[in-house]
């Protein structure tokens, strides 16, 4: 799971960067959309584990 926000990270650490510094409006919906983005990929991941018996 790390390792797959990481790659998520660096993939789009240069689209943030731009709008971090050229609109900071764009810039906190990316984050918030990131976030948003994060939360579902972790909870599909926490219900997998309770179909696959993984802890």
């Amino acid at each position: 799971m790390e390792a797959l926000i990481e790659k998520i990270i660096e993939d789009i650490e240069v689209s943030l960067n731009y709008y971090k510094d050229t609109d900071p409006i764009a810039h906190e919906g990316e984050i918030l959309g990131l976030r948003e983005a994060l939360d579902i990929i972790h909870d599909q991941y926490e219900t997998s584990k309770l179909y696959t018996g993984e802890n």
